[in-house]
């Protein structure tokens, strides 16, 4: 990874009053710290630094963790900075030696720390590998793994595996079972020689994931594994690390070390801090919910975090408070996810981030959660599963990034991934999604059962084996518009929604003059128009993506209009190219843009124009509680199959629903556009028989809407009309029909659908 001019011509320059303090490694901590004596230690010019100051950071390696002992003040950030043309690293792992030569062209050396499985050897830049069976002739995401012939929750077979029953006893199974939707680990407990059969402790006891014929695997963490250069072996017992040396050569000479230390920078509850320019490589950088108000600016860090039986994505790069901003940076190598953006009101510009989950865990390479985020022009390639996974992303925006290789380790996965959760309006925009190399069921943009309330328009869509968009129901008020695919659904012809209880719920979900390889085949509750099924549309050079429809194309102008996408006249199906080539996308750090975009509301037809309808926030923000009883919101039944014993329920109403008892009311004020009809629906039901809740929509002009039940089963309620024209608003309301009893509300909207 190499620094960029970009980031030098962008250092600041100490303001009038502040103090410039300067750190070196061959400085001293007992100095001024100025540029002729500097700070030997990050740690002792972080000591000095006030609100308004810069620390300069001399080119070099630091083996510290960076804790600035301080915030800065607004508009007087601390600055830690990299020296014009220098490119200094904060490093986790310490030296090891001297090393003694053993038997067999092996070489030990003492350890003296632990860190159980987030141990990692590194030679010079490189990671080494722990030792391994089978050995590695691949990557970290394309590996050599062995395949079982045999198994279950806690064996597996194997005639290939080789050794006596001590030789795998307490090594690590890094194991593809079941279904291959991730990869897990387990320690081995024995090893029958005769039968080629491994005994181990697994908590992955359903079958989606237990070891079978075809499992891929890998045994990980023995002295009988430690056969091949470049892998090393930690007896614990002794405090020895042994090691066979990459090429044969003295390890003395190779600056061998260990990671020591989890976090290269630690900036938990500190706020108005920039860092500017610096690399890191074998630890994190880590805030947390109290971290405000962050710049980190040109930064580079690689082998972030490493596990071979757990997922420390939380020990990565973690941006979990509020207003970080992260800009021209590159983050590469974790076993869980590179990156993980939470809290909110937080930004990735104009970043590279890559070469994720190589333990093949949940978590992508780019895990978004939290409120009003935005990813933009960012590049973000190769994971071992999902590359961006979104659970848990509100009211954020994604919009021109090169999204690109994932599912190189395991099965049944997205380009994004995201599920059981009100999306509030988080908008997926002028992205080019691609290349999803999953062994079985790789698809594009992809939510999962109970997403709602997502907007998914103007993406390229190509080389995914399997669907290029696929929403799995039950979901609620999604707009999938004016995408465009290519080399997509090259397994199954169709375009298809999955639900476990097989509900063919896709109420106020519309796919919209979208071009796709393939037919869409929907439930009646989902609504298509406009959309363009053909392998071949009529674009005008495919083959160089170049997908805009020829000007003698039958499907010129054969989309529906979108108010807010489109003009008045019927579109092209397809990405909205106004006549030229799709946008560029991706990170660019010769010539960075400068635009730091926000989250908005969508404006659009056909979503929800009701604030906070599916309780996903955990609470009430967006409605007005009223009456002497207090509403709550409360848990929901999670993916919805079954809230008890075996019967299917109706809906999935995610992680919470709200709940009214006695005269409790909510209601909504909601802003509506004169002339345009509208479609109100929200899941009911109460506690009781005799029970009965309303719910009610107050238009100005208009008599009052009315429906409700006393279902004790939830069930659908759907109110339709045509706003007055001078109507700008309209008032919901849900209470208990007789101020008695308890009642349930979940998943509402309501849709402006036309004129």
């Amino acid at each position: 990874m190499v620094w960029h001019a970009a980031v030098a011509a962008g250092l600041l320059v100490a303001a009038a009053g502040a103090t410039e303090y300067w750190a070196a490694p061959n400085g001293d901590d007992g100095g001024p710290g100025s540029a002729a004596r500097p700070f030997r230690t990050l740690a002792r010019a972080a000591a000095a630094a006030q609100p308004g100051d810069l620390v300069t950071v001399q080119a070099g390696i630091y083996r510290e963790t960076l804790r600035p002992p301080r915030d800065g003040a607004a508009g007087q950030p601390i600055t830690f900075r990299a020296a014009p043309g220098a490119a200094p690293t904060v490093h986790a792992a310490d030296a090891l030696g001297p090393w003694q030569r053993e038997a067999a062209g092996l070489w030990s050396a003492a350890l003296t720390w632990d860190l159980g499985a987030g141990t990692q050897l590194f030679a010079g830049d490189q990671p080494l590998l722990e030792a391994r069976w089978p050995n590695n002739a691949g990557t970290l995401l394309q590996p050599t793994r062995a395949k079982a012939t045999a198994g279950n929750a806690t064996t597996l077979t194997d005639p290939a595996l080789p050794g006596a029953a001590a030789d795998w006893t307490g090594a690590t199974l890094w194991c593809a079972g079941g279904a291959q939707w991730i990869c897990w680990s387990a320690p081995v407990t024995a090893y029958d020689p005769a039968t080629h059969t491994l005994t181990f402790d697994s908590k992955w006891k359903e079958q989606w994931y237990t070891a079978k014929a075809g499992s891929p695997y890998v045994l990980i963490g023995t002295r009988a594994a430690l056969d091949a250069p470049g892998e090393w072996w930690f007896d614990r017992a002794a405090q020895r690390v042994w090691l066979s040396p990459p090429g044969g050569a003295d390890p003395n000479t190779l600056a061998i070390t260990a990671k020591r230390r989890t976090a290269c920078f630690d900036l938990s509850d500190r706020r108005h801090l920039v860092l500017q320019g610096m690399h890191f490589r074998g630890g994190g950088l880590l805030t947390n919910g109290a971290s405000a108000d962050l710049r980190l600016e040109g930064l580079r860090g690689e082998w972030v975090a490493h596990s071979w039986q757990q997922d420390l994505t939380g020990q990565a790069v973690v941006l979990a408070g509020q207003r970080i901003v992260a800009r021209d940076c590159e983050f590469a190598h974790s076993s869980g996810g590179v990156v993980r953006l939470a809290g909110q009101d937080n930004k990735l510009l104009n970043c590279h981030i890559h070469d994720g989950d190589y333990l093949g865990m949940w978590n992508g390479t780019l895990a978004l959660s939290g409120r009003r985020q935005v990813v933009h022009r960012c590049t973000v390639a190769h994971s071992g599963r999902d590359l961006l996974s979104v659970g848990g992303l509100q009211e954020s925006l994604i919009q021109y990034n090169d999204l690109s290789y994932a599912g190189w380790l395991t099965h049944d996965l997205g380009i994004t991934y995201g599920h059981n959760g009100d999306f509030s309006g988080t908008t997926i925009r002028w992205n080019r999604v691609h290349d999803n190399v999953a062994g079985g069921l790789g698809e594009g943009i992809y939510f999962d059962h109970c997403s709602h309330n997502v907007v998914i328009v103007n993406n390229l869509i190509y080389n995914i084996p399997d669907m290029p968009v696929q929403i799995n129901n039950p979901g609620h008020f999604n707009l999938i518009a004016h995408n465009s695919a290519y080399q997509t659904n090259l397994r199954r012809n169709a375009i298809t929604t999955f639900d476990h209880s097989h509900r063919n719920d896709l109420f106020g979900c519309r796919w919209l003059n979208n071009a796709f390889n393939a037919p869409l085949k929907l439930p009646p509750s989902a609504t298509a128009a406009g959309n363009l099924a053909a392998a071949d549309p009529g674009s005008q050079a495919p083959d160089q993506l170049d997908l805009r429809l020829r000007a003698e194309s039958p499907a010129r102008g054969t989309g529906t209009p979108v108010r807010g996408l489109t003009g008045a006249a019927p579109p092209d199906p397809g990405i909205l190219y106004a006549g030229q080539p799709f946008p560029t996308v991706g990170h660019d750090f010769a010539a960075p843009p400068r635009d730091e975009p926000v989250w908005e509301r969508p404006d659009l037809q056909y979503l929800s124009h009701l604030r906070h309808g599916c309780f996903e926030f955990g609470s009430l923000e967006g409605w007005t509680a009223s009456g002497t009883t207090t509403p709550t919101v409360v848990g929901g039944n999670g993916w919805g199959n079954r809230v008890a014993g075996n019967a299917d329920a109706p809906t999935g109403t995610s992680r919470f629903e709200a709940r009214l008892s006695g005269d409790a009311t909510l209601s909504q004020p909601v802003t509506i556009r004169p002339g345009t009809r509208y479609q109100l629906s929200a899941w009911l039901r109460v506690a009781a028989a005799g029970d009965k809740v309303e719910l009610s929509l107050a238009v100005p002009g208009l008599e009052p809407f009315v429906a409700g039940g006393g279902n004790t089963v939830w069930e659908r309620v759907v109110l339709e009309f045509t706003a007055p024209a001078t109507a700008t608003t309209a008032t919901l309301t849900c209470r208990l029909a007789d101020a008695t009893g308890e009642a349930r509300m979940d998943n509402v909207g309501l849709l402006e659908l036309g004129p």
